[in-house]
């Protein structure tokens, strides 16, 4: 790409996206409490154009969502848009100046320090450490035998993240894995908060909920540093060693402490969350779809003709678990948990065949670009085959972005990836996943991630 390519076009004849309808003031508040809905309405009431432009109060942003257009973001005219955005300002407080946050000469440094730690040798050392957590989990059911699966999923991750990143051992009734849980969710929430209320007062006002908001920093600040402390007396095999040893090799520099906290509060916090969002949807998918259900076991009981109880997955059994991976895939495609990507324009720039200007906003969402009925067939069906071989090679460009796209694609994709497989499969080969008949249809509830909102139950079957 020539540096001419980086330039904006210039604006021959302005023509924004088409609007949706309502007050900017009614929209910014229904943006706050139910986004999904909101922004479903503003593209049914245009008869599903490939953009929209929203008006939240005084600030106006684009949602693009077709393959074309965002690719010019992301990608074409990358170097127009920055993370100069209310949500990343906010995310900041929590995550400092991480790779998902941070740009310019710091994120180049940074991302080029910590690649060697996502490399694929690396990665898949921490296989048997996922697999010995996934069959370690046992459900925790309710009085009538039901089980909130996004709350076990959360702590199951957790404790997967704290060991495969911290390289600390977190059993179920661990006390750091409860403290640090409880603090994880209070900062997602209170940070949602934030980034979502236009009018949110500041952070030194005594408000009882930023005070918790503050003390639950400070659980995920004492943890971190403590062991950042421990690693770097005592280096073992997980990713906050290889982080703390990694040097620049144009600098020979390192981390300090301070970047390698905020490095690992994010993957902390992005690792585990995300792969709990992911993993709760697709055991809600596979509940609903009883045959798909079946056709992932019949590949799990084919594993090397082992009974369930005698196969230990590992690494190398990732290539055989081909539908499994396509049924995680569905599931981000549908419920993607990095649900919405912010970005600010630095210029005015044509973006196909509408404007954003100068100071505007283009909003990315994944959950739209892998529900637009332009691009996907049968787009709200739930279908493991539109990955299968053959079919998965027909899907356009940026039109599946669970993980984002151009130079900021996520460092950790491979491992998320892994990590969802192996817990899925694992858990899979011990239990059949079904609806419990009195618990209400789950609704998607936007906030940083895509969570189910009050939780998400099932019946966990046993199978042997």
């Amino acid at each position: 790409m020539s540096i001419a390519d980086l330039k904006p076009a210039p604006i021959l004849a302005p023509k924004p996206a088409p609007t949706a309808p309502g007050n900017p003031l009614v929209q910014a508040y229904r943006m706050r409490h139910d986004p999904i809905k909101t922004i479903d309405d503003a593209f049914a009431f245009h008869a599903q154009p490939d953009a929209i432009t929203l008006r939240l109060g005084p600030l106006v942003a684009t949602l693009l969502r077709s393959p074309e257009l965002v690719r010019r973001v992301l990608v074409d005219n990358a170097a127009n848009y920055s993370k100069n955005t209310r949500g990343y300002r906010k995310a900041k407080i929590v995550l400092g100046e991480g790779l998902v946050t941070s740009e310019g000469e710091l994120w180049t440094r940074q991302r080029r320090i910590a690649a060697p730690a996502f490399h694929r040798q690396r990665i898949a050392a921490l296989a048997q450490p996922i697999v010995e957590a996934s069959r370690a989990y046992s459900p925790r059911e309710t009085i009538d035998g039901s089980t909130d699966v996004f709350a076990d999923m959360m702590r199951l991750t957790l404790g997967i993240a704290m060991q495969t990143l911290f390289g600390t051992t977190a059993s179920q009734d661990d006390p750091d894995l409860a403290r640090v849980s409880a603090a994880v969710t209070v900062v997602l929430e209170r940070t949602n908060d934030l980034i979502t209320n236009l009018l949110a007062p500041p952070l030194w006002v005594p408000l009882p909920s930023y005070v918790r908001f503050k003390r639950a920093l400070a659980v995920l600040d004492e943890y971190c540093y403590r062991t950042i402390q421990q690693k770097q007396e005592n280096p073992g095999d997980d990713l906050l060693s290889m982080l703390i040893t990694a040097r620049d090799e144009s600098t020979g520099l390192g981390m300090s402490d301070r970047q390698l906290r905020d490095e690992a509060v994010t993957i902390l916090i992005a690792g585990h969350e995300t792969s709990a969002c992911a993993l709760t949807w697709a055991m809600w998918l596979l509940a609903k779809n009883q045959d798909v259900q079946s056709k992932m076991h019949a590949e799990l009981d084919g594993l090397n003709n082992k009974t369930l109880n005698n196969k230990t997955l590992a690494f190398d059994d990732l290539p055989k678990l081909a539908f499994t991976r396509q049924i995680i895939d569905e599931a981000m495609r549908l419920y993607p948990p990095a649900w919405m990507i912010g970005r600010y324009a630095v210029k005015s720039d044509i973006v196909g065949p509408y404007t954003i200007r100068q100071g505007q906003f283009a909003l990315i969402s994944p959950y739209w670009s892998h529900r637009n009925p332009h691009v996907w067939e049968n787009a709200d069906a739930f279908d493991p085959d539109r990955f299968a071989p053959g079919r998965a090679e027909s899907i356009p460009k940026f039109a599946y972005i669970p993980l984002g796209g151009g130079s900021r694609f996520c460092i950790g994709a491979n491992l998320a990836l892994m990590e969802a497989v192996l817990v899925l499969a694992t858990i899979a080969q011990r239990y059949r996943f079904k609806l419990d008949p009195a618990a209400p249809e789950p609704k998607p509830w936007a906030m940083i991630t895509l969570r189910p909102r009050d939780g998400l139950i099932l019946r966990m079957e046993k199978r042997l």
